[in-house]
Parts: C-alpha cells; sequence; structure tokens
C-alpha cells in the first residue's frame, strides 16, 4: 500500500482537502478542532480508481509544530503538495518543500488550492508560473499542478487521477 503525504504552508487547505478526497477528518484532536490548526499528524485513506487502497499523512503547516511534520513524511511514497491559489508560495511553503527535497520523496502532485477564492485569471497564472518557479530543480520539478477547491469540489477527480498516476510510477517504501 501507498502512503502520501500531505505538505505545505500553514492554512493553505491541506486537512480540508484531505476531508474533501476522503470524507475523513485528520484534525482528530479537540484542540485541533478548536484552534483550526493541526497540531499532530493526522491519518486518513482513499481507494483510487483503479482499486489500491492509499493511505493519506497529513501534516502540520505551521513553523512551530516542524518536528511533526518531519515525523509524518519521514516514510510517504509521495508527497501531495498543497499551496493555496489566493496566497501562492509563503515560507513554509518553501520549508517543506526543502524537507521532500532533501528526503528524496520520489514523487509527488502539487494542490493548487481555493482556486474558488481566485477570481483573477491571471493571478491564477501568475500563482502558477511562480510555484513551477520553486519547483525546478526539486524532487517535484516536474509534478503536476492541480488546481482545486475542497469546497466546490472543482478538480479533486483531477486530483485523485494525478496522485493514481504518480503512484503507478512509484514502488512502495518498504
Amino acid at each position: 500500500m501507498h502512503v502520501i503525504g500531505t505538505a505545505g504552508h500553514v492554512d493553505h487547505g491541506k486537512s480540508t482537502l484531505v476531508q474533501a478526497l476522503t470524507g475523513i477528518n485528520p484534525d482528530r484532536l479537540r484542540e485541533e478542532q478548536e484552534r483550526e490548526m493541526t497540531i499532530d499528524l493526522g491519518f486518513a485513506w482513499l481507494t483510487l480508481p483503479n482499486g489500491e487502497p492509499v493511505g493519506i499523512v497529513d501534516v502540520p503547516g505551521h513553523r512551530d509544530f516542524i518536528e511533526n511534520m518531519l515525523a509524518g513524511v519521514g516514510g510517504i511514497d509521495a508527497a501531495l503538495f498543497v499551496i493555496a491559489a489566493d496566497e501562492g508560495v509563503m515560507p513554509q511553503t518553501r520549508e517543506h518543500l526543502a524537507i521532500l527535497d532533501l528526503l528524496r520523496i520520489p514523487g509527488g502532485v502539487v494542490a493548487l488550492t481555493k482556486v474558488d477564492l481566485v477570481n483573477d485569471p491571471d493571478w491564477l497564472e501568475l500563482v502558477q508560473a511562480d510555484v513551477s518557479e520553486v519547483l525546478q530543480g526539486t524532487v517535484l520539478e516536474n509534478a503536476p499542478i492541480i488546481p482545486v477547491s475542497a469546497r466546490t469540489g472543482q478538480g479533486l477527480q483531477e486530483l485523485i487521477a494525478a496522485l493514481q498516476e504518480v503512484l503507478a510510477r512509484t514502488p512502495p517504501r518498504p
């Protein structure tokens, strides 16, 4: 079974995206739900269209919980790298990408979240270009960038298809 780990800046929609994909709220602690912020690792799973079960580790994005992020991504097969379309690349975006690169995570997909909050197509194009530039020279250099909205469901099927394609090329870690 493959395991996917989320990565990305705080409040860019990692947990919300995991819940939209799986129906499981990965923020299981009362404090996480009250603060609306992931503190510890969350876990969910989904079955891909080809029937493969996939585990998902949802990691915190806040810099104060970077140790938990490191613990979560150490054994993943692929990354679900989350960047909010309304904000673009932020400090923990770069930090999490550096960690994925350092750990040589073998593949991944970029989810450009919150596209429903962006009304300017030029802005969305600019953010996508910036993301592509930031990915250059990293393990995610060739990762597909999928615009999605966890709230409206836009792009979720395309994201699942991209994850399935990436995992088909990625042997599970021992």
